[in-house]
């Protein structure tokens, strides 16, 4: 998604779009059926406080409201403006709306074709300068703003219903915002303050509907459902600030498949979809990020009640042991943990759950007899549990029959005032009886593996950039290999490059490898290869005695190839751990950098992390130790640690390089030998993709 709003004037606020006084439609009609007619007949049944001005140049009267020629003849300026034309009427309108004082518009229409949106643009900086106008849309279903009681929008949902409450939701898909962010979310007890659709953010941006949602102190969370975004750092900001400002933002990017590269001339290009950047810039930036709708609703009913755990160590109550065990998994799989409590019982709770294990997770079966006070002494025994966040509970089908509710409500109510610890009760329950819950405080869940993973999305973490890459296919691009890849990044001083010694014949590769010692590699070195190994021209770490074989493998493979006339070069044997260091130009981010645990298996392993660049010292640590591969760099199985700080010291100096390399558009660094502890790190082959 590109900028369509180059050499605009600088934004104004989104006030007049959200809380208008007053609301033009332009192209209002009589017939409900039609966008314009839905969009007024809309803001008549929700009963709007402000002026309706239906604006038509041959109607009196529109649905029974007095209907004017033109925005001129309005009783008072519209701050906001509807406008349901054809996409080749749109700019004229814009330019009305600039002419008499309207500060924000919503264009339903789709269909512009490249002139129809560059004269939109026109008229868009023409409107701008005089009133500071912001648009949204085209191609938008529209918005609501529920606590303002304002509706610019003509989605078919409304008559169903409204649920106002303390979620948002912001979608670039017409009907994504109303179907999961109304329909799906009020299913599950959860009303929405603000629903909109973006549409194709000729103006008005997600980023921009973030920073003016963050404001109101009456929304919890904020979810988000984009295909991408038009400047990904913005949105990222956005997402970091409304974090700080304590809303939860819950992330979810669609369109992963169109995503994936095509084609790449280097691992990094192989290896970096926008999907896996996307998440990780916005996890770090704070964003809750989940990879489907189920996921997003789940997580935004546990933000927006504000029932978010402080860690992801979770303590398990229940009358069932195999509801124990599937608890048990269904947190391995998300990665909870369910630790060994902590605190003993004390003599009266042993008492209380005679025969009762008391563990986690607690299994009081054995104890039924005691009724309800064995339920009540185990959760409150493990809501005391200093290094337990949250509480399961396990309540089968208690509350379906209608002699427990009441009880129930009672006990988990009083659990819930006694602990700022939230309370998850997992079982099956009336909607009528969950939503009395979700009143106290507590939210019912009838999967726990659904709530597990809720739990693992919504709970803060370090950020990482766990990504899972799609392999793809590699081009024939024009690379810069070999001795003119390492001129090219001599001046990075944490990123040294292994010495490379030209060979013409055996004669010469026996005396090198004399002078050396030790094992030593055969590579050739063409611009025309990007993955030398695939077509057999590096060989493997070889002594005195397997190196004429090995150089006699390699003139074999340089031949198959065509290469007889490339240059073949002998490097030192380096031991150690292997990364891969990767630079590229994301269309979204921009500059950004990959680490990954490296070597020939680097596109099988999948085992990367991506940032936008540059990073700082304490993010490129970060990255590397959040690698599936990381206990290795660590000392693993009796291995000497690796110098992981010297490794993060070449990831940044990688970052700033990509940044200021105006000619580059792709760095593959693969491997980057990480020595032991204090002894630093040497890179062993270097690729570059200029831009074309």
């Amino acid at each position: 998604m590109q900028s369509n709003t180059d050499n605009l004037p600088c934004a104004g606020s989104l006030s007049a779009l959200f809380a208008p006084r007053a609301i033009a439609l332009i192209g209002a009609t009589e017939e409900a059926s039609r966008a314009g007619g839905r969009a007024l007949a809309i803001l008549r049944v929700v009963r709007y406080a402000g002026g309706v001005y239906p604006v038509h140049p041959q109607r009196a009267t529109i649905q029974g409201l007095p209907a004017f020629r033109s925005l001129a003849e309005t009783p008072t300026p519209a701050d906001m403006a509807i406008i349901a034309l054809a996409p080749d009427r749109v700019a004229a309108a814009i330019r009305e709306c600039g002419d008499n004082g309207v500060r924000a518009a919503v264009v339903f229409a789709d269909g512009f074709t490249p002139s129809l949106q560059e004269e939109l643009r026109h008229a868009l900086r023409s409107a701008r300068n005089k009133t500071g106008l912001r648009l949204l849309g085209p191609n938008t279903i529209g918005f609501r703003a529920l606590g303002a009681n304002v509706y610019g929008s003509f989605a078919g949902d409304i008559e169903l219903g409204t649920m106002l409450g303390p979620s948002a939701f912001i979608a670039q898909s017409g009907g994504m915002s109303t179907y999961f962010g109304s329909t799906c979310l009020a299913r599950r007890g959860i009303g929405t303050r603000y629903l909109v659709d973006t549409g194709n953010e000729l103006d008005i941006s997600a980023a921009d509907c973030i920073a003016h949602i963050a404001a109101d102190p009456q929304v919890n969370a904020i979810a988000l459902m984009l295909e991408g975004a038009r400047a990904g750092r913005e949105l990222a900001a956005a997402i970091a600030a409304a974090v700080g400002r304590g809303k939860s933002v819950v992330a979810l990017k669609m369109g992963r498949s169109g995503a994936a590269l095509a084609q790449a001339a280097s691992h990094t290009g192989a290896l970096a979809g926008r999907g896996e950047l996307f998440d990780a810039e916005l996890r770090h930036a704070g964003a809750c990020v989940v990879t489907s709708e189920t996921q997003l609703l789940d997580a935004m009913v546990i933000a927006a009640q504000r029932r978010i755990p402080a860690g992801r160590r979770v303590g398990v109550v229940t009358s069932s042991g195999g509801f124990g065990i599937l608890a048990l998994d269904a947190a391995e799989r998300a990665g909870i943990e369910v630790p060994a409590p902590a605190l003993a019982p004390t003599t009266q709770e042993s008492a209380e759950v005679k025969g009762g294990k008391f563990a986690n997770p607690f299994d009081f079966s054995s104890s039924l007899a005691a009724g309800a006070r064995a339920a009540e002494t185990a959760l409150r025994w493990m809501l005391a549990q200093p290094n337990v966040d949250a509480v399961v509970l396990f309540h089968f089908y208690s509350a379906l029959k209608a002699e427990r509710q009441e009880p129930l409500l009672r006990q988990l109510g009083a659990a819930a005032q006694s602990t700022s610890k939230p309370i998850f009760v997992c079982g099956v329950a009336p909607p009528d009886f969950e939503q009395r819950l979700r009143a106290l405080g507590v939210l019912w869940f009838e999967d726990v593996s659904r709530l597990m993973k809720a739990l693992a999305n919504v709970v803060p973490v370090t950020p990482q950039a766990a990504a899972q890459p799609q392999a793809t296919s590699r081009s024939s691009a024009q690379v810069i290999s070999g001795a003119q890849a390492r001129l090219a990044l001599s001046h990075l001083r944490n990123l040294p490059q292994v010495a490379s010694f030209p060979v013409c014949d055996l004669q010469a590769a026996r005396a090198l490898q004399r002078e050396l010692g030790g094992k030593v590699v055969l590579k050739v070195e063409s611009d025309r290869f990007a993955h030398k190994s695939d077509y057999g021209l590096v060989s493997a770490a070889v002594d005195a005695h397997e190196l004429d074989a090995a150089y006699a493998g390699l003139e074999q493979a340089r031949q198959a190839c065509g290469a007889a006339s490339e240059p073949m070069v002998l490097q030192r044997f380096e031991r150690g751990c292997e990364l891969a260091l990767g630079a590229y130009v994301d269309p979204i981010f921009g500059p950004s950098i990959m680490v990954a645990t490296g070597g020939i298996f680097l596109e099988i392993l999948k085992d990367a992390a991506f940032a936008a660049a540059p990073v700082t010292l304490e993010r490129a640590r970060r990255m590397i130790l959040g690698l599936a591969g990381a206990p290795l760099l660590l000392g693993a199985r009796g291995r000497a640690p690796a110098d992981v700080e010297a490794a993060a010291a070449a990831l940044v100096d990688l970052s700033r390089f990509i940044v200021e390399a105006s000619a580059i558009a792709e760095v593959d660094i693969n491997p980057l030998i990480v020595r032991e502890q204090g002894r630093g790190v040497v890179a062993v082959d270097a690729l570059l993709v200029p831009k074309s």
